[in-house]
């Protein structure tokens, strides 16, 4: 199964995760190589019945996001519990990695739950796809693709030209996806 985790650490230190962790150990941690990676705007996206995030649903999410990104090559994104999930959420939200965009963000429900989302952030006057993960019972099913479709689509309508998002070196199903999508190195 395809578990869709990307990360914001492009363009943030998690010195404090860091630091956490090097206390545990004697030896530097070892940090994932991420990559930068571009797509120009806008796009055409087909219809889709998701809807923007808002603030009741970051306990969701971060469920989600913890349940998304375990055992993948960016687990260590989602900290070591739901709680640190959701306080990564909850960051994303209030701007810890550059204004949040809720009109070109989305979340899809199966039901009343949430499973699985897109958030963008604008980093550096850049909108960034700071985090896509969809629920393991959901995943290789274009759930993740239909999402940043409809993030990009977004975008373009408000005028942004390109979207960027970091991707893990050793995720290297993410990165065929965004490859496939037309994200190229910057």
């Amino acid at each position: 199964m395809m578990h869709l985790a990307i990360s914001v650490s492009w363009c943030k230190i998690r010195v404090g995760a860091l630091k956490k962790a090097s206390s545990n150990m004697t030896d530097v941690p070892v940090v994932p190589k991420r990559f930068r990676l571009d797509v120009r705007l806008p796009q055409a996206v087909p219809a889709h019945d998701f809807r923007h995030p808002v603030e009741a649903d970051i306990p969701a999410l971060g469920q989600l996001m913890w349940d998304a990104y375990r055992g993948t090559p960016d687990e260590e994104d989602a900290g070591g519990s739901v709680a640190e999930a959701t306080e990564e959420i909850r960051l994303t939200f209030t701007g810890e990695h550059g204004p949040f965009l809720p009109t070109a963000s989305f979340v899809a429900d199966d039901g009343a739950q949430p499973v699985g989302a897109a958030l963008v952030t604008v980093w550096k006057d850049v909108p960034l796809l700071a985090y896509v993960f969809t629920a393991p019972s959901h995943a290789g099913r274009g759930l993740g693709r239909r999402l940043i479709e409809a993030a990009m689509h977004a975008l373009g309508e408000q005028g942004y030209p390109l979207l960027s998002l970091a991707a893990t070196e050793d995720n290297v199903r993410a990165r065929r996806l965004y490859a496939s999508l037309g994200f190229t190195p910057h």
